[in-house]
């Protein structure tokens, strides 16, 4: 019990020294303060519950902040998914619109979240921070920890295979 008591304080003392920097990418990801606590409470919370498997300590922080920019990135595209359902059900069609061509439209947005949703995740993430989200490739260089040669790559890999895929 004396062990688990005293895990508990390095624990406590690790999230005292890495709160501001897992906070900060939250931020940087999610936009907004009140998500960014959110984000960064869960980061704790599944590093805690991970804590013991960690190999080296000294690269808590390293660690912690990769899992802080998955969590923001999940709940991003979450956030996401859930904007464009809400786009979908106030679809209002204007009255002479081509009925099948909406259609065809809303099917083809569709499959394109579907193909997206199929990337794989460095590829998704540079995606969803660029071409979703609108933000610059240095921007998204930042909040990924990559340098934004990278990104412009993977954006350019992934636009080439969602064409392959939707032609």
């Amino acid at each position: 019990m004396a062990s688990e008591g005293s895990g508990l304080a390095s624990f406590d003392q690790l999230v005292r020294l890495n709160q501001r920097t897992v906070y900060q990418i939250a931020l940087s990801v999610v936009g907004n303060s009140a998500d960014a606590e959110d984000v960064t409470q869960d980061a704790f919370i599944r590093a805690y519950s991970k804590f013991e498997s960690l190999k080296e300590p000294q690269r808590f922080r390293a660690w912690v902040c990769r899992i802080a920019r998955r969590v923001a990135l999940n709940r991003l595209r979450s956030e996401i998914r859930f904007r464009k359902r809400e786009e979908r059900s106030y679809d209002d069609t204007p009255v002479g619109v081509d009925v099948a061509a909406a259609a065809e439209e809303r099917e083809f947005q569709q499959r394109l979240r579907e193909e997206i949703d199929r990337l794989p995740e460095r590829l998704r993430d540079v995606v969803l921070l660029c071409a979703i989200e609108g933000l610059e490739p240095a921007a998204v260089a930042a909040i990924l920890g990559i340098p934004a040669g990278t990104v412009r790559s993977r954006l350019h890999a992934a636009r080439k295979h969602l064409l392959r895929m939707m032609s």
